[in-house]
């Protein structure tokens, strides 16, 4: 055995890995036709239900981006059927994140009247809540505008749930 060398150097330690979050993402495109909301409905229950939201939850979450989508379809594409809508849904640890995009005209949810639930009811209307629904459902909404795409962002947090880099 001979003794080491002043030159030799240790052999470099790796650092403990951490445990990787487990975190999910989907993307996906759907043509401008209200035929395919129970697919998007269906979508959304299944990633609301991996990022670890109880089956009420997931239903509401699935509602608002029905809601968000149909929006989109109608409004920003004027009910167009040869455009695309895209979703992405992902879990972010301590959130829920689903961004509805699409490429048509621009509505500026702002406009939007606030609803009188009561006076809405009386007089038997019908649409014109999504939304109010959107919003009442989720955590946070944003509206914006980005590379001529419009952007519905809505976030649903995870309660005691708290993100660590």
């Amino acid at each position: 055995m001979s003794a080491p060398r002043r030159n030799d150097v240790p052999a470099a330690r790796e650092a403990p890995k951490r445990p990787r979050r487990e975190q999910s993402a989907l993307v996906v495109s759907i043509p401008s036709q209200t035929s395919f909301l129970a697919l998007v409905r269906d979508l959304t229950r299944k990633m609301a239900a991996v990022a670890g939201f109880d089956e009420p939850t997931g239903d509401r979450i699935s509602l608002a981006v029905d809601e968000a989508t149909t929006n989109a379809i109608e409004h920003a594409y004027r009910g167009a059927p040869d455009r695309e809508v895209e979703l992405r849904m992902e879990d972010r640890g301590s959130e829920f994140r689903v961004e509805v995009l699409d490429n048509g005209a621009m509505v500026d949810p702002r406009t939007v009247p606030p609803v009188d639930l009561d006076r809405y009811v009386t007089e038997g209307r019908t649409g014109g809540l999504g939304v109010h629904l959107m919003e009442k459902i989720m955590d946070s909404v944003t509206f914006r505008r980005s590379a001529r795409r419009n952007i519905c962002r809505m976030v649903k947090k995870k309660e005691g749930r708290v993100d660590t880099p």
